[in-house]
């Protein structure tokens, strides 16, 4: 009876280690399962991370392009403020010595083109020039402003007004004082 009782006993145990080995087993397995799931989490969570410093990057980069678009931009409307004050000087000269020509009372040089209207045409080309560039560089800025919202006023554009006015005023100097 001891035998039988020994062997319920063990049976018992036996049994309950084979489930509890049954058990541990479906842990296992679902330890295993669950560093899957994590790992896979892990990889996708590294590629949102890889895909958003992509997007940074490229947001970098298109602000990077946008100020040198900027740049660009500015250097090339003070070329056409140079040009314009360059026209203006030479302008105002011709339209100078012809009068001082005919204050001296010599004859002018030309016959048909006198330095007077060869001043004025120097003038109103720089000032035409300029005027063009301006409004293709105020549009240029507002298209510039869109891609950088904190992108400062262009000084140049402003420069650009001040020259304006300063060629209007030199043009009619010179058409007044005739």
């Amino acid at each position: 009876m001891k035998n039988l009782r020994l062997s319920k006993i063990s049976t018992a145990k036996f049994l309950e280690m084979k489930n509890n080995q049954s058990k541990g087993n479906k842990i296992e397995e679902e330890i295993a399962r669950k560093k899957k799931e994590m790992e896979k989490m892990q990889e996708a969570a590294a590629k949102r991370r890889k895909e958003i410093e992509k997007k940074e990057m490229a947001a970098i980069k298109k602000g990077n392009d946008a100020e040198k678009s900027r740049i660009a931009s500015e250097k090339l409307q003070l070329n056409w403020i140079k040009w314009n004050i360059t026209c203006l000087g030479l302008g105002f000269t011709a339209y100078k010595f012809y009068y001082t020509r005919l204050e001296h009372n010599q004859s002018p040089i030309g016959h048909y083109i006198t330095g007077q209207e060869i001043g004025m045409f120097l003038i109103v080309l720089g000032f035409v020039t300029l005027l063009f560039a301006t409004i293709q560089h105020k549009k240029k800025v507002e298209k510039l402003k869109l891609l950088l919202p904190t992108m400062h006023y262009s000084l140049s554009l402003r420069l650009s007004y001040v020259i304006l006015v300063f060629s209007v005023l030199v043009f009619l100097v010179v058409l007044l004082r005739t």
